[in-house]
């Protein structure tokens, strides 16, 4: 049987996303040619792989499934080695493909790929981005070399090294009574409508942020969207918690203000994880040392707001 990388590459995708046209748009490639692609894998296998359902997209069968795990393995497999192989002439090279949390990519991706641009110019990165779980599922698949995430969401057992304590901090709309203070106190925030970024597992973790004062947050709206949030905080409709504070979200021009919380709060690690097969090449390896110097050196300190104290780490 011959398959060709392409076809294997586009058929993982639709197994990942559950959807021609999600898949598509990942791979940057037409909807025709992801039909096509799993057409041909499916008449070479000799068997229905993926049940189109209405409302569900594909669903893959029982084959579907075995399949689809021989094909992550393979290619993971084959990113190894194609990096492997460029990079016997020298310095690292090749294709990394890199997933980063995307509330926190603006913020932490420029000086990761400053860095490599100008340590290994022959490295060229694939980025990924997702909420937690769309991250997480990447990195069980063996679907990216590396992760700028939460540990908090990183499949267990798989290596991870935190980069900082990313502690929450509060966007406040400029005319906010609490705008006069240095920082604030969940209580003075409890009661007050909250604007909650609603993406898969951050609910629960800033509940937990409260629940761990005894207090429940007044949640009146919710985006799955960081830049609307922002808006929305601007335009007075309530408060929020975020965890990754940007150069321009201290400038005071955009019409919120922020200011730390008081006292003890969940902090989450923020760092980067990998695949134990994505740790053989030299690649990943270089790479994973730029991420990790740079953690090390302070690179990712101006994104913390607050308090340094490590209260309650997850």
């Amino acid at each position: 049987m011959h398959f060709t990388l392409k076809q294997l590459r586009y058929f993982d995708a639709v197994l990942r996303t559950g959807s021609i046209a999600r898949a598509a748009i990942e791979m940057n490639i037409s909807q025709s040619s992801i039909t096509a692609a799993i057409d041909s894998v499916e008449q070479r296998v000799g068997t229905e792989l993926f049940r189109r359902i209405p409302a569900k997209g594909l669903v893959p069968t029982d084959t579907g499934h075995r399949v689809g795990g021989l094909v992550t393995g393979f290619l993971e497999q084959a990113r190894v080695f194609e990096s492997e192989l460029m990079s016997l002439s020298g310095a690292p090279s090749g294709t990394l493909s890199l997933a980063c949390y995307a509330p926190s990519a603006p913020h932490v991706l420029p000086p990761v790929l400053r860095h490599v641009a100008q340590a290994y110019p022959s490295i060229r990165i694939d980025l990924k981005e997702g909420d937690m779980q769309t991250i997480s599922d990447l990195l069980h698949a063996g679907s990216v070399d590396l992760a700028l995430t939460y540990r908090r969401n990183t499949p267990e057992k798989m290596p991870f090294t935190p980069l900082f304590h990313a502690r929450p901090w509060a966007l406040l709309p400029q005319n906010s009574p609490l705008a006069c203070e240095e920082t604030v106190a969940l209580d003075d925030l409890a009661d007050l409508p909250m604007i909650l970024l609603d993406l898969p597992t951050t609910e629960r973790y800033f509940r937990e942020i409260f629940s761990s004062h005894g207090l429940r947050p007044n949640v009146v709206h919710r985006t799955k969207s960081s830049s609307v949030l922002r808006g929305l905080v601007a335009a007075d409709f309530g408060y929020s918690l975020l965890n990754i504070c940007g150069p321009n979200d201290r400038s005071g021009q955009n019409g919120y203000i922020v200011r730390p919380l008081r006292g003890n709060v969940p902090s989450p690690e923020f760092g980067v994880s990998c695949t134990s097969g994505s740790l053989r090449s030299a690649m990943v390896q270089a790479v994973l040392k730029i991420v990790t110097d740079l953690g090390a050196n302070g690179g990712f300190d101006h994104l913390v707001l607050g308090e340094t104290e490590k209260s309650i780490t997850l």
